[in-house]
C-alpha cells in the first residue's frame, strides 16, 4: 500500500522518531503537556491532514461531537477541537500540532541561516540552542506538501485546498 494517506502516517512516524531524542533532550525544559493550550489554535488544514481529521472527528462519540460543534460555534481563534484542556483529536492532529514545545529551525534562504522558532514556557530567550537541538521542519514540511499534492490530485481537489477546522465540523451549506 503505498497511496497518500499511507505515505502521510509514515511522515508522521518519521516525525515522531526525529521529535523523539530532541524530546528527551530537552525533557526538564519541557513545560507543556496536557492543559497546556497556549499553542492551541484554529488552523487552516492542507487537504489531506484535513481528511484524516475528519474521519477522527467521524469516530468521536456523540456526545464529544456535540462539545466540538458547541465550541466550534463559540471559539474564535482558538481550536475548536479542545476540550476541557484536551484535545479531542489528539492522534489524529496536524503535523504543524505534533511538533508544538519543541525548538524549531526553518531555513531562512534570504539570510542564509536558521531561523528559530520555540516556545517561550519552554525556551527562555537566552537558552542556548545549538542546531542539534532543533527540529528542523523544511524536509519534513516539503515532504507533506509533496504528499498532499498527490491527495489532491487523486481526490480531484485543487491544488491550493485549504479547509478551515471549522469547516470540518460546522460545514457550509450551499444555498
Amino acid at each position: 500500500m503505498n497511496d497518500p494517506l499511507h505515505r502521510y502516517h509514515q511522515l508522521l512516524d518519521e516525525v515522531a522518531a526525529a521529535m523523539a531524542p530532541l524530546l528527551a533532550r530537552h525533557r526538564a525544559a519541557m513545560q507543556c503537556g496536557p492543559g497546556c493550550t497556549d499553542c492551541c489554535q484554529a488552523l487552516s488544514l492542507l487537504a489531506i491532514e484535513a481528511r484524516v481529521i475528519t474521519v477522527a472527528y467521524q469516530a468521536l462519540p456523540p456526545e464529544t461531537q456535540a462539545a466540538v460543534r458547541s465550541r466550534a460555534r463559540e471559539t474564535g481563534e482558538q481550536c475548536p477541537f479542545l476540550l476541557d484542556g484536551l484535545c479531542a483529536i489528539y492522534p489524529a492532529r496536524p503535523l504543524l500540532c505534533r511538533t508544538h514545545g519543541l525548538a524549531i529551525g526553518y531555513v531562512d534562504e534570504d539570510r542564509e541561516a536558521i531561523e528559530v522558532s520555540a516556545c517561550p514556557r519552554n525556551f527562555a530567550a537566552d537558552f542556548p540552542l545549538a542546531a542539534g537541538d532543533l527540529l528542523l521542519l523544511d524536509p519534513f514540511n516539503a515532504r507533506l506538501a509533496a504528499v498532499n499534492q498527490e491527495f489532491v490530485t487523486a481526490m480531484g481537489m485543487p491544488a491550493a485546498t485549504r479547509v478551515e477546522m471549522a469547516d470540518i465540523i460546522l460545514p457550509r451549506t450551499s444555498t
